[in-house]
């Protein structure tokens, strides 16, 4: 039989585990946009460093189940974490399926998002 001071103690455990969690997610956020950051000064200086910054902004975010801002997808290959810049990425536009492709210099790889036109705008 369960006494009502060992459940609450449980219950007070789980709080404290789950405030920890979001004050770590708190800094690990932080800590992934300045990497991207960092690492989007460096790439047309630097690629492979920006390449090394990205791919530790990757690693924080798996660690504490973060995923990387959306305003920063677009600025590296999906598959080999290269920074796309004019120099190493092909970007052409497909007025008719209304897409945008990305192709990677470095990997041949090409990705591919929608975008939608605005009217009157």
């Amino acid at each position: 039989m369960v006494s009502n001071n060992m459940v609450h103690s449980k219950q007070r455990k789980r709080q404290k585990k789950f405030i920890n969690r979001k004050e770590g997610q708190f800094l690990s956020e932080e800590a992934i946009n300045f990497l991207i950051e960092e690492s989007l000064k460096l790439r047309l200086t630097n690629p492979v460093q920006s390449k090394e910054l990205i791919r530790a902004a990757q690693k924080i975010g798996t660690k504490q189940r973060l995923h990387i801002p959306k305003k920063y997808h677009l600025s590296f290959c999906r598959n080999c974490c290269y920074p796309l810049s004019i120099k190493t990425a092909r970007i052409r536009l497909n007025s008719k399926k209304r897409q945008i492709h990305y192709l990677c210099l470095n990997c041949k790889n090409e990705q591919r998002f929608g975008y939608i036109r605005k009217l009157g705008g």
